[in-house]
């Protein structure tokens, strides 16, 4: 056995440097890195000398490898930021790796050559993608697969009794959560048709699943209702909106009702209602803020619930396509540490919400998107869930609701007696 090991991988070996010397494959994508930066000016002239990007340290990964670089005086993270692409096309010139673990799938009883072909052309239609960040040190991770265009969503993305929600894959296949319970509230951005109503359907839906008992919903659709309309008979959901007019009138509302529930807890001594065992949570979620932007009735009360909301167990959701610095005021943004943005158009729109560039260059692709909380950073694909899937999970919840005052707000025929549970 381990002869007929030695003998496959050395023929491989022979194989592969020979078809690699012919097809002019390249093994070295360090070397290649550090070529690109050169020929694309990253370098800096010193007097006579030259101060370069120095490899530190190279590790490799099941997705790929990892690589630290010591970049030169003179030069910032933003440099080699702004090359990004330069590097994905770098690397993907049609000179692809070909590992030990693909040689292990070959069957050497068959014409070796033509399965190097085909392993060649197989490798041709890979395409590797790139990820810069800084830490002190320069870290460029290639991945050998681009992250999967879509992934569907399934029952094993689902955390019962938690408020932990799931926002996206990573290229490494690690699932990202967030936890409404650590991080109270989510700002989530994106130009049209990249995925933002998508996940906001994914979140509601993932909330009434897995707290069916504990969620309360206050629901602003400025939209037309397009997105949340399925969701308005669900026990779950409070108070209704799918007009400016109207949506000012819920948020006055429940800004009674937080008020109420912060002074039960802090009169307590609680510092918020984990720390009381308040079970309930209830979440304003807001699609297309920039509708309420002029209104600064609005404004001031989304900015009193991002600030006090925690403490009260209300937690906001607070979505928009068209981030600006109106739309997203700095006094809201400072409350919200966790934030989602998928494609945008310009620079400015990316460091509106993420206080950084990246959400302009991401893909044509949508679902992905960038997921920013405290100082970690990640890029994501989010899981798509269908209305079919989606009606199936809240048919369950679906209930004859109270009676309408208005067209566009549901007023349940309960009082508006908030209930806490002591421990």
């Amino acid at each position: 056995m381990l002869f007929e090991i030695l003998t496959t991988s050395l023929m491989g070996g022979i194989a592969l440097k020979a078809f690699s010397k012919h097809r002019g494959l390249s093994s070295n994508d360090s070397g290649k890195i550090q070529r690109i930066m050169s020929l694309s000016g990253l370098n800096v002239r010193d007097g006579k000398d030259t101060l370069t990007t120095q490899l530190v340290k190279k590790k490799q990964f099941e997705w790929g490898w990892e690589y630290k670089y010591r970049i030169p005086l003179g030069r910032s993270f933003a440099d080699y930021e702004a090359k990004l692409k330069v590097f994905e096309d770098g690397l993907n010139n049609r000179r692809k790796n070909i590992t030990f673990n693909d040689l292990r799938q070959l069957d050497f009883n068959k014409d070796l050559l033509l399965q190097l072909q085909e392993l060649w052309k197989a490798k041709l239609t890979e395409q590797k993608e790139i990820e810069l960040s800084y830490d002190g040190l320069l870290i460029v991770r290639v991945y050998d697969k681009p992250l999967e265009k879509e992934i569907k969503w399934n029952e094993s993305l689902l955390w019962p009794d938690t408020w932990s929600v799931p926002i996206g894959f990573t290229r490494n296949a690690e699932v990202i959560f967030h936890d409404f319970d650590k991080s109270k509230h989510l700002i989530i951005a994106g130009a049209t048709g990249y995925g933002k109503s998508a996940i906001l359907k994914l979140i509601t839906t993932t909330l009434i699943d897995q707290q069916p008992n504990n969620t309360e919903l206050s629901l602003i659709d400025l939209k037309g209702g397009s997105a949340f309309h399925r969701y308005r008979s669900c026990k779950q959901v409070k108070y209704y909106s799918r007009n400016p007019d109207s949506a000012v009138d819920v948020l006055k509302k429940v800004q009674i009702d937080m008020q109420k529930s912060f002074e039960k807890v802090v009169d307590k001594g609680f510092e918020d209602v984990k720390e009381a065992g308040i079970r309930k949570r209830h979440f304003i979620i807001i699609d297309e803020a920039a509708d309420l932007a002029e209104n600064r009735t609005a404004m001031d009360i989304i900015t009193d619930i991002a600030r006090r909301g925690r403490s009260a167990g209300y937690y906001l959701i607070f979505c928009t396509q068209y981030p600006t610095a109106q739309v997203v005021p700095s006094q809201t943004k400072r409350n919200i540490i966790a934030r989602l943005c998928y494609a945008v158009d310009t620079d400015t729109a990316s460091r509106v919400v993420l206080d950084e560039s990246g959400a302009d260059k991401l893909p044509d692709i949508p679902g992905r998107g960038i997921y920013k909380s405290n100082i970690k950073r990640y890029i994501v694909q989010s899981p798509f869930i269908t209305n079919e899937v989606i009606q199936q999970r809240i048919k369950p919840h679906i209930v004859t609701k109270g009676e309408r005052v208005e067209e566009t707000t549901i007023i349940e025929k309960r009082t508006d007696t908030v209930t806490f549970e002591e421990v």
